[in-house]
């Protein structure tokens, strides 16, 4: 079928989709219909990039609320009244054809969210790039780039011709029933943390002034510290060369933005939350993370502007084809995109050589009784929520069905660029505690699926005093506002399966094991067949089967005892 074929098939209904959308205030995901509140207070104006003399005019004689800027378009977020002011200037009626404004919006979870020119849709097939051409061409739609991880999806803009904004075009193509998603672009602000600087301690590993009150760290570093896991923070991006994190750094990152490496540094909050789970241990310098020697991967993204969402599916996308075991998210999206969806399937499909990658994201810091979106999309993501250094729940941090389980979150101290430190607080600092430890679970046990890693965390995590846990769920006894509980580093460790501890002449775990391997803590003993030795230091390998660890032979700190049948 030729393009003018196509087009001239397509016109009926792309009309009636036209007539039936133009006052609907919503978008689609997963085909439902997604409601908006519309921000009357508030719109956007977009202005192509190579009209500057526009852009200055425009940031020259109004007072800009908030600024959103690409390699296209340069996008301000002004207030009515302000908007209003330009109609006044002589200029005004010279560059207004040159102009675009659309919306701003409330989403169902409070948020507010701007309408940029741009919308994101996927093909069905890799096909039905003519007919996408046709539809653009229909609507007066330029198409920008096809998505480089995630080539189904791709990126068009509406122009001076298009006649309807980003919103009213994806509703209308979404419609149509031809692809499998349309969606506009809706920007804002989506990292999930704020400051609040009080104490100058780690207390999220030890916690001196609440026992109790802590991940356990220090006990759970005498049989794993995370080495050889790849943990990426999906993030504002790392500094890479921080003083504090540089040996543990990989030599591969990623930035969403420009689709190339290295990483790209936009904000503190990636960096801070990188230190939290991996900062190097005992340099003589600032902090530890929980698992200090996981390999820290660096994977940016503004967490705002344009076309965000689909950016930060490509971040999911580049993490499990480039061998990341870990994902931690400490943001939220504005909206449900079905591009994350799909990625974080793929990623717990195709990850890890199919074990699937471990993927962490923050609860959500408005306090409400609904875990945050993209956390709650899946069943396989673990959702954290915060505590704060006395065991109880953040005021802050969401909760309900879809929790996990808590870390803590308030005033967390981790490193910042520029070779400094300080304290953040929200959710966001809370997700990358539960990355670190099961760092520290694949670091005794790489062969562990998503499945078994996440089951660890939630089973052994610690019920806090004084909170009802009634709820039975698949890993134990569960309560709305606290999940599993709190989550504990050394208990985690001490039940990775395949894996047999020994500390202080006790045995910790006991059990038959075959194939497998034994980290052992202090001077302890183990009988084996031909008697007494002293096994180790060093890397000990036995072969037989049933071997059950006993009190007899000496085995000193550091040895690792591998069973083969």
């Amino acid at each position: 079928m030729s393009k003018t074929n196509i087009i001239l098939f397509l016109m009926p209904f792309i009309m009636t989709c036209v007539d039936g959308i133009a006052q609907s205030e919503y978008y689609y995901y997963n085909e439902h219909k997604i409601p908006l509140s519309i921000n009357k207070n508030k719109l956007c104006v977009s202005v192509l990039k190579e009209l500057k003399s526009t852009s200055q005019f425009i940031s020259s004689s109004i007072t800009i609320d908030d600024t959103i800027s690409d390699d296209l378009f340069d996008i301000y977020v002004v207030s009515q009244s302000e908007y209003e002011k330009l109609y006044s200037l002589n200029n005004w009626k010279q560059i207004n054809n040159s102009v675009q404004t659309s919306p701003c919006y409330t989403t169902i979870d409070d948020i507010e969210v701007f309408l940029t020119p741009y919308l994101n849709i996927r093909l069905n097939k890799e096909q039905d790039f003519e007919l996408l051409y046709s539809i653009a061409n229909n609507y007066g739609l330029e198409i920008v780039r096809q998505d480089p991880l995630m080539p189904l999806w791709y990126i068009l803009c509406v122009t001076p011709q298009s006649h309807l904004n980003a919103l009213e075009c994806a509703n209308a193509i979404m419609e149509s029933g031809y692809f499998s998603a349309s969606i506009p672009d809706l920007s804002s602000d989506d990292s999930l943390c704020s400051n609040d600087s009080l104490f100058y301690q780690q207390w999220g590993l030890q916690n001196n002034d609440y026992t109790g009150m802590d991940i356990s760290a220090s006990p759970a570093w005498y049989f794993s510290t995370g080495k050889y896991v790849k943990l990426a923070i999906l993030d504002q991006g790392v500094d890479l060369v921080h003083i504090d994190l540089a040996s543990n750094i990989s030599s591969f990152s990623y930035d969403t933005e420009t689709n190339t490496s290295p990483s790209i540094v936009y904000g503190d909050h990636g960096t801070h939350c990188a230190g939290i789970a991996a900062a190097v241990k005992d340099n003589g310098i600032q902090i530890a993370g929980v698992a200090p020697e996981a390999t820290i991967v660096s994977i940016s993204n503004k967490l705002s502007g344009t076309n965000s969402q689909l950016k930060r599916a490509d971040g999911f996308i580049w993490a499990y084809q480039n061998g990341v075991d870990i994902i931690s998210n400490s943001w939220h999206s504005s909206v449900y995109h079905s591009s994350i969806d799909e990625a974080i399937n793929d990623a717990f499909k195709y990850g890890r050589h199919g074990k699937g990658c471990v993927i962490i994201f923050a609860s959500g810091n408005n306090g409400r009784n609904k875990v945050n979106y993209p956390a709650r999309c899946n069943d396989t993501i673990i959702a954290v929520g915060s505590i704060n250094k006395t065991g109880v729940r953040s005021t802050y941090s969401n909760y309900g069905t879809e929790l996990d389980l808590v870390a803590p979150g308030d005033s967390i101290l981790s490193t910042l660029p520029n070779n400094i430190t300080g304290f953040k607080t929200g959710t966001s600092m809370a997700c990358p505690h539960v990355a670190g430890v099961a760092a520290l679970i694949l670091g005794l046990n790489s062969e562990l699926t998503v499945t078994q890693v996440n089951s660890i965390i939630n089973s052994t995590a610690k019920k806090i005093s004084g909170v009802n846990f009634n709820i039975t769920k698949p890993d134990g006894l569960w309560n709305v506002e606290y999940g599993y509980g709190l989550v504990d580093a050394f208990n985690a460790v001490i039940n990775t399966p395949g894996t047999a501890f020994i500390q202080n002449y006790t045995i910790v775990g006991s059990r038959i094991i075959t194939s497998d391997t034994i980290i052992v803590g202090e001077d302890v003993t183990n009988t084996k067949e031909y008697g007494d030795v002293i096994m180790g230091p060093g890397n000990i390998m036995l072969k037989g089967n049933n071997i059950v660890i006993k009190n007899s032979t000496i085995v000193p700190l550091g040895t690792t005892l591998r069973i083969e049948n």
